[in-house]
C-alpha cells in the first residue's frame, strides 16, 4: 500500500514526509526523484493484544509514503499537460496532496486555488490516456471489426465526458468488472485523494477546512514544519509537547487513519506466543480475501476461518477463554470480515 504526497513547489510535501516517516530528507531544494519511507499504522488494539499474549514479534500494518517531487502548473489557472513528475503519483495506490496554507513571506497562500489546480492537472493527464485509449480502440475495431473487451468502449467513453466536465473519476460508480478493467491505466483522478493543509502553528482557518472537504476528499489540517520537529523529540518529551500544543495525536497517526479512511481500509488481527499482528483488507471483503493477505495460499486453500471480535477477546481474557463462553465462531468463505477481528485461518492446500 503506497500514498504519494505530492502538491505543487515548496508547500512542505518533505516536510510532512519527514514528520510521518521518521526520515531526515533535505527540505527546500526540490529535485526529481521520490523519497520512499515506511511508516506504521497505530493501533493501541495490536498494543493490547501485544500485552495480552507477550508474542516474540509484535507488528503493526505498515503503509508506503512517497515523497514525489514538487511540480508547477505548466499553464496559466493550473491547465496543461501533466508534467514527468506525475508519472511518479500513477505508481501509488492513493495521493496525499499538501497545500500551502501559510504565509513564506513571498506571497499570500491561496490554498483554495491550489486545490483547484493541480485537481485540474490530474484531469488533463487522464484525460489524454483515455482519449489516447479510445483512438486505438477505433482503430482496433476498424482493423479486427470488433474490439477485445466490450465493456471498454462505453466506459472510456463515461470517463471521457466525466473529464470534458472537469471532474474526477473517482466519485464516479463502477462496477467490480469497470474496476478490474480501469485498473490497467493507473488513472490519477480514480485513486482516493487527502488533502492535507498544511498551515502555521496558529492553525487553519476554518473556511480553508470547510472548502476542501466540499471536494469529497479526506481532509488533514495540521503544520508540517511543528510535527517535523515534534517528531524529532523522544516520545516522553514528545507526548508533554503535543499536549501543550493542544495538539490530539502526532501527524503520522492522523495521516495514517486518514490514509486507511480514503482507501475503505480496515484491520484485522492474528495472535498467539510467536505473533500479534496487524492486517489491513478493504472494508466489506470476504474471508478468503483477509486470508490472502497473509498468504496466497491461504486464500487459495481456505476451508473456514475461527474468528471472534477484539472487544470479545480482550473482555474474556483470553482465547481459550472467548471459547468456553461460545464467542468464537467458524466462518465460510461468504462471511465478510469487519475491522477488529481477530481470525484463525484453516486452509488446505
Amino acid at each position: 500500500m503506497q500514498i504519494g504526497i505530492l502538491g505543487f513547489k515548496f508547500t512542505g510535501k518533505t516536510t510532512l514526509f519527514n514528520a510521518v516517516t521518521g526520515s531526515d530528507q533535505p527540505v527546500g531544494q526540490g529535485g526529481v526523484e521520490p523519497h520512499l519511507a515506511v511508516g506504521r499504522i497505530p493501533d493501541p488494539r495490536l498494543d493490547v493484544l501485544s500485552d495480552m499474549f507477550k508474542p516474540k514479534k509484535t507488528i503493526h500494518a505498515t503503509v508506503d509514503w512517497v515523497d514525489v517531487p514538487g511540480f508547477e502548473p505548466t499553464a496559466p489557472g493550473g491547465a496543461g499537460e501533466a508534467t514527468r513528475f506525475l508519472e511518479h503519483a500513477r505508481r501509488v495506490d492513493a495521493l496525499a496532496q499538501v497545500v500551502r496554507c501559510f504565509d513564506n513571506g513571498i506571497e499570500e497562500p491561496a490554498p483554495v486555488d491550489e486545490i483547484e489546480s493541480l485537481a485540474l492537472e490530474l484531469v488533463i493527464a487522464d484525460l489524454q490516456i483515455v482519449e489516447n485509449r479510445i483512438e486505438r480502440l477505433e482503430k482496433d475495431r476498424s482493423r479486427k471489426g470488433k474490439v477485445d473487451n466490450p465493456l471498454e468502449p462505453p466506459l472510456m467513453e463515461r470517463f471521457k465526458e466525466r473529464l470534458d466536465e472537469g471532474k474526477p473519476l473517482r466519485d464516479l460508480d463502477l462496477s467490480s468488472d469497470e474496476i478490474k478493467l480501469s485498473s490497467g491505466f493507473s488513472l490519477l483522478t480514480l485513486k482516493p485523494m487527502i488533502l492535507v493543509l498544511n498551515g502555521s502553528e496558529d492553525g487553519v482557518d476554518e473556511s480553508i477546512v470547510a472548502a476542501a472537504r466540499e471536494t469529497g476528499a479526506e481532509v488533514v489540517d495540521l503544520c508540517a514544519k511543528v510535527e517535523a520537529e515534534l517528531a524529532e523529540l523522544p516520545e516522553e518529551d514528545r507526548n508533554e509537547f503535543l499536549a501543550d500544543l493542544g495538539i490530539e495525536e502526532p501527524a503520522s497517526h492522523r495521516m495514517a487513519r486518514s490514509a486507511y479512511s480514503a482507501m475503505g481500509l480496515q484491520s484485522f488481527f492474528t495472535v498467539g506466543e510467536d505473533e500479534c499482528r496487524a492486517w489491513p483488507v478493504r472494508k466489506g471483503a470476504p474471508a478468503p480475501e483477509a486470508a490472502g493477505t497473509i498468504h496466497s495460499d491461504m486464500e487459495r486453500g481456505f476451508i473456514r476461518a475461527e474468528t471472534c471480535s477484539y472487544d470479545d477477546l480482550t473482555a474474556a481474557g483470553g482465547l481459550a477463554e472467548v471459547k468456553k463462553l461460545n464467542q468464537m465462531r467458524l466462518e465460510g468463505k461468504a462471511y465478510e470480515v469487519q475491522d477488529g477481528d481477530v481470525l484463525n485461518i484453516r486452509f488446505s492446500v
